[in-house]
């Protein structure tokens, strides 16, 4: 295997979860699709700091988006229990209804003993801006297409979600829909995705919502839980 433990997203959820089990001892696998977006929040982070999470350590140096988020690479790349890599995960890989890991569509295969699904906004979504629609998450940050059909055709249920991002620092406005695990796809007290064997989910794929602090203490959840 070439993980304990691969997360699929790196942000708030996803990296906290990948900062907390590598400070375990864990081998964790932290996969993004662009590794410009890894911890970078929608709009300014303010406190509360969860202790002990790395929003505790990299929040007072800069509450606003890119301050944030070159602090906190800094931190998760040079953690010598997490690999940080740019990767798109298109379907899981699968033996019998274990996961074992995800396919990618740069072609890697990354193998893991346990797969968590931290994606945020990302799966199935759509961003309008003005009369523009893009299929993203955010504004220019690429969608999980594949994966979202593939997990339909393992047969879990998804449920919209919106949300609305207000303009801010020359950046315009905009509303985005996305999907999110059904109701019964997830188990809030273990935060396992049942019908599959090992895959777990974090964050707004399965809460829908939620404030920054609040990401940041499921993913430190999901860490103790593992």
């Amino acid at each position: 295997m070439d993980y304990e433990v691969l997360i699929v997203g790196a942000g708030f959820a996803g990296a906290e979860a990948a900062y907390a089990l590598a400070n375990k001892g864990v081998k964790v696998g932290l996969a993004t699709t662009s590794l410009d977006s890894v911890y970078l929040p929608f709009t300014p982070v303010q406190p509360p700091y969860p202790q002990g999470s790395l929003l505790a350590e990299v929040g007072p140096l800069g509450q606003k988006g890119w301050a944030l988020h070159s602090q906190a690479k800094y931190r998760l790349e040079n953690h010598p229990r997490i690999h940080l890599l740019q990767l798109s995960a298109t379907r899981l890989l699968l033996e019998g209804r274990r996961v074992v890991g995800v396919e990618s569509w740069e072609g890697p295969r990354k193998t893991a003993e346990k797969v968590v699904l931290a994606v945020g906004s990302f799966l199935s979504p759509k961003l309008y801006i003005g009369s523009v629609v893009e299929e993203a998450g955010r504004l220019s940050e690429a969608a999980y297409p594949d994966l979202y059909l593939h997990l339909q055709e393992l047969g879990f249920g998804f449920v919209p979600q919106a949300a609305e991002v207000p303009p801010q620092e020359g950046t315009p406005g905009y509303r985005v829909e996305y999907q999110v695990f059904a109701p019964g796809e997830w188990e809030a007290h273990t935060l396992r995705l049942p019908r599959v064997e090992g895959l777990y989910g974090v964050g707004l794929c399965v809460l829908g919502r939620g404030s920054y602090a609040q990401m940041v203490e499921e993913g430190m959840r999901l860490a103790a839980l593992l």
